[in-house]
Formats: C-alpha cells, sequence, structure tokens
C-alpha cells in the first residue's frame, strides 16, 4: 500500500547528511529538493546511496518517481510519503477575494535558485517585474545571471537567449543587486497567503518560481496552491514535464484553454523560461477587461482546482496512481 501520509517514521535527514552516512540503513527517509537532478535524471544524493547501500534499500522521498528515475537505481525501492504540513497549510484559508486585473504578473521568488535568478532577470527584461507584486529575496550580478545561463543552455543557442534574459537597460544592475520582499515567513504559508491574496487576485496570471526549476525531473511543492486557493491562473516556471505531472498524480488541471504549455517539455531551463515568456506574452498588452474575460472562459478549470484541493481529491488520485 502506498502511504500518502508522514507519521511514525524517523526523522528524515537532510541531504547533506546523508554524505555523512557511512553506512545505509536498509530503510530511509531522505528530505528536500536534494539540489535537483542531471539531464540524465539522476541525482548525487540517491547516486551516494545506491552506491554505499549494502542490500537493497528503501528510500522514503517526498517526490513521486517515474521510471526514468527508478531505472537508474535498480537496488533502491523508492516510496513515496507525502509531507503533510506543506498540502495541509491552505486548508483554513476561507477568503473569496474578487479579481481585478490592474497587473500581468506576479511572481514570489526566495532563496537564489539558478532558475530564480534566470526567471527574476527575464522578468525585468521583459518589463513584467513590478516590485508591487513580484518579490526577489536575493541579489545577483549580471555576471553570475549570464554564468547560469551559459550552464543551462545550449552552446549553439545561447548569444540568442542571453537576449532574452540580461537587460542593457540603464537601472538593469541596480535591479539585479537590489532585493525586494513582502515579509514572507518561510513555511507560514496559512498567513502568508492572507499577506499575497491582493496580488495574487490583482494580477492575471501568477508565474510559479519552483524550487530548483533548473533541475530535469519535476518537483513538486505548495507554491501553485496560492493561486489555487485564491482562485487565480498560474503557470509554472519548473522542471521539464511539471505541469504534466502535476496533473497525472496530483489530479489538477492546466488551464488548456487559454495557455500552451509546449513549454513545459523543453530540457534547456533557459530556452523553457524564454518559449514559456513567449507564450505568455500575447496576453501582456490586454485591457483589464480583456484579461478578466479570459479569466471567466477557464472559470470551470479554476473552480475544479479549488475544490480538488479542499475536498482532497488529489489524495485520491496519487493512491490511485501509485498503486
Amino acid at each position: 500500500m502506498t502511504e500518502l501520509v508522514e507519521h511514525s517514521f524517523p526523522p528524515r535527514p537532510g541531504y547533506p547528511n546523508v554524505f555523512e552516512l557511512t553506512t545505509i540503513p536498509n530503510e530511509i527517509w531522505i528530505g528536500d529538493h536534494c539540489n535537483g537532478f542531471l539531464p540524465d535524471r539522476t541525482n548525487a544524493v540517491f547516486n551516494y546511496v545506491s552506491a554505499m547501500a549494502k542490500q537493497p534499500t528503501t528510500v522514503h522521498y517526498c517526490q513521486v518517481f517515474d521510471e526514468s528515475v527508478k531505472s537508474k537505481y535498480p537496488n533502491l525501492n523508492f516510496k513515496f510519503r507525502m509531507f503533510n504540513p506543506m498540502w495541509q497549510a491552505f486548508e483554513n484559508y476561507t477568503a473569496k477575494p474578487d479579481h481585478e486585473f490592474k497587473n500581468f504578473v506576479c511572481s514570489f521568488n526566495g532563496s537564489p535558485h539558478a532558475s530564480r535568478k534566470l526567471l527574476t532577470a527575464g522578468l525585468h527584461k521583459f518589463g513584467w517585474f513590478n516590485p508591487t507584486y513580484c518579490s526577489k529575496n536575493f541579489i545577483a550580478s549580471r555576471n553570475e545571471i549570464d554564468g547560469e545561463i551559459q550552464n543551462h543552455c545550449p552552446a549553439e543557442l545561447e548569444p540568442i537567449y542571453r537576449k532574452f534574459i540580461l537587460s542593457d537597460r540603464p537601472d538593469a544592475d541596480q535591479f539585479y543587486n537590489t532585493s525586494s520582499g513582502f515579509g514572507f515567513v518561510r513555511q507560514d504559508h496559512g498567513s502568508n497567503v492572507k499577506g499575497l491574496q491582493n496580488k495574487l487576485t490583482q494580477s492575471f496570471v501568477h508565474v510559479v518560481s519552483e524550487t530548483v526549476g533548473h533541475s530535469y525531473y519535476p518537483y513538486v511543492t505548495e507554491k501553485f496552491l496560492y493561486s489555487v486557493v485564491t482562485r487565480g491562473l498560474f503557470v509554472a516556471y519548473a522542471q521539464p514535464g511539471w505541469h504534466k505531472h502535476l496533473a497525472q498524480y496530483y489530479g489538477f488541471k492546466p488551464y488548456t484553454r487559454l495557455f500552451n504549455y509546449t513549454f513545459d517539455s523543453i530540457e534547456s531551463p533557459v530556452v523553457r523560461l524564454v518559449e514559456l515568456f513567449s507564450m505568455l506574452s500575447k496576453f501582456s498588452k490586454l485591457s483589464e477587461y480583456d484579461c478578466h474575460d479570459l479569466y471567466l472562459m477557464e472559470q470551470d478549470t479554476i473552480n475544479y482546482n479549488y475544490n480538488h484541493y479542499f475536498t482532497k481529491g488529489y489524495l485520491k488520485v496519487l493512491h490511485d496512481q501509485l498503486q
């Protein structure tokens, strides 16, 4: 039976602690994002566990793995265990604020993962980073951002895609080297959503800044739920296949009447970001009235996702998918 709850298990070691283990137990619970996956769907933490394990080992982890990962580690038996605090954090949110589209994009960016350096720079380049609605709780120099472009873009495409991320505007370097935020409290999502609800409901689309979005295997966190519970539209700058993964394993529906999700299958984080922005750009000049009409076109899906969360329908989908 697949376990979908967190209970009765020894404390999970974070991934830095895994490398301190000289003996791997026959059952281990590993936490956090483990710094993501390489293009071949391998990961340094699981490489270490697999190499050090003297017997078949059960690995409890907070994300669902498909065969592209499992096949790399035949001696590891991965078991999905839901991290309940993340998923339950919004259950007491009962507000139903109206939507008025004064702004185009909102996006909330915490720890300075490579993907967030790229995302915030790209938002600035496109003129979509409105500090009233977007946060950037870190600084990253032009050289750092350029380094991430080099690290995550095919060499032959790098000169082209750099143009869509790095800016030559006079205020660019000041933007890169300035942080801004909204008093976000880590893991206190019940309070945070109340503080962010106006930013979410006054924006046409929430660009979810997923954790380690430059990784190559989906990592689903609570971040998209900020839009689900405030009944808004979202797309995620996340790992390749993230939206498909969210629909298949959790049952949340994409907004296919409005958004083209072709970008979701693109492997390169840099190319995927620019193609995501390209898809969104056709909406960027619409009036508040036009945005409201388009929002209403997705009302059924918005309501479905809202109810799917609050009725815990995602638990049934997970159970069915993981048997």
